[in-house]
């Protein structure tokens, strides 16, 4: 018996035409696949603006939820047409993410050769997302390395991105042309981004290093769209039979109207499997100094005390289990060690929004994670 697919809304009435056209059928030069992954899981927050701690729903603890469509066509032996339309979700209320896109995640055709790489041109993940992330045991969870710097989760609209694999190493671009679908004709600066970097895997062996740039993309009275961030990074990670090294450095530089600010990351991390379907996991972040968190701004506001030598530490630890090839159990806590009036918070936001400036929090997610 085939599967029955109830689906409703824009987005999955195009799902249903692609299922039904016939390139989804048996063509052996033609292929589309509709995937996603749904994780949601009960999370305890303490230590709030108010100094109250929260209990509630949360959703892509391990993994973001989504859902997509991606596919690929033969043109010769060496080219094909290629695309995907990736949908994010919160599992919580059903609500599109990504400022509520339609396909928020990712949304891009091109061109993939076996020799020459992929080109392609829509909405992607950066590298960041791509390759730095994964240089931490959890990856881009949501109690992790994207609590320490924000721009691990950055995606770019309007983008040109290429990769290239030249044996072990690959080399990765992209340019936007508004990182934030801003574009302004007399103003070619607002809203640029570029990235670049190369990547090396062999064996045991995975290194990366990037170079990440982004302008701001709504620039506000008293800032203009030279405000801009700077990242530089590199990641290590090492695979044992069990055991997984993980270690990396970012080095950050926010030029506003007003002011510079400089920051310095490290973090390093393990995930040992003492049985196949089981992980668990350690890291540990360090950032020296803080940026404001609006590049929008001209400088930041004097409450945020941006660039005070501010130390916040994260510590996360986490357990996995693999009921099936495709479902998972999982526990995550962190602790935020909040240094020199930082505000570092589990659950991400502005400034002092999720946490007083100061003030430590544990956090802790306990859910489900399906994949499909």
């Amino acid at each position: 018996m085939k599967p029955t697919f109830r689906l409703a809304g824009p987005a999955c009435a195009c799902a249903l035409f692609l299922l039904n056209s016939p390139v989804s059928h048996a063509k052996s030069d033609s292929s589309v696949q509709i995937y996603g992954i749904v994780d949601a899981g009960i999370q305890y927050l303490s230590n709030g603006p108010s100094g109250q701690s929260m209990t509630g729903l949360s959703s892509g603890n391990l993994n973001g939820s989504r859902w997509g469509l991606k596919g690929s066509e033969a043109i010769s032996d060496d080219l094909k047409a290629v695309f995907v339309l990736e949908s994010g979700i919160d599992m919580t209320n059903g609500q599109l993410l990504q400022g509520k896109r339609q396909f928020g995640r990712q949304a891009y055709v091109g061109l993939n050769s076996k020799t020459w790489g992929q080109l392609a041109l829509g909405r992607h993940n950066t590298l960041m997302i791509d390759w730095m992330s994964k240089y931490a045991p959890l990856g881009n969870a949501n109690i992790g390395i994207k609590r320490a710097d924000p721009a691990l989760s950055d995606r770019t609209d309007n983008a040109i991105k290429y990769t290239v694999k030249l044996g072990p190493v690959t080399a990765g671009a992209y340019y936007s042309f508004g990182w934030n679908n801003d574009q302004d004709m007399s103003d070619k600066q607002k809203g640029r981004m570029i990235g670049v970097g190369l990547k090396y895997a062999a064996g045991p062996v995975d290194a990366a290093v990037l170079f990440h740039s982004k302008h701001a993309d709504a620039p506000k009275t008293g800032a203009d769209s030279g405000n801009r961030e700077d990242r530089i990074m590199a990641g290590l990670s090492y695979k044992f039979s069990q055991v997984s090294l993980y270690a990396g450095y970012r080095w950050l530089k926010q030029h506003l109207t007003t002011q510079d600010y400089r920051s310095n990351m490290y973090w390093a991390g393990i995930m040992y499997r003492p049985t196949k379907p089981v992980r668990l996991s350690f890291a540990a972040y360090q950032i020296n100094g803080t940026v404001c968190d609006d590049m929008n701004n001209a400088t930041c506001p004097a409450a945020q005390h941006a660039g005070s030598e501010q130390k916040p530490t994260l510590l996360v630890a986490s357990g996995e289990y693999d009921l099936s090839k495709r479902t998972t159990l999982y526990a995550l806590g962190g602790y935020a060690i909040n240094n020199h009036g930082s505000s570092m918070s589990l659950a991400g936001g502005k400034y002092g929004v999720n946490v007083e400036p100061g003030s430590n929090q544990f956090g802790m997610q306990v859910g489900i994670r399906h994949q499909f």
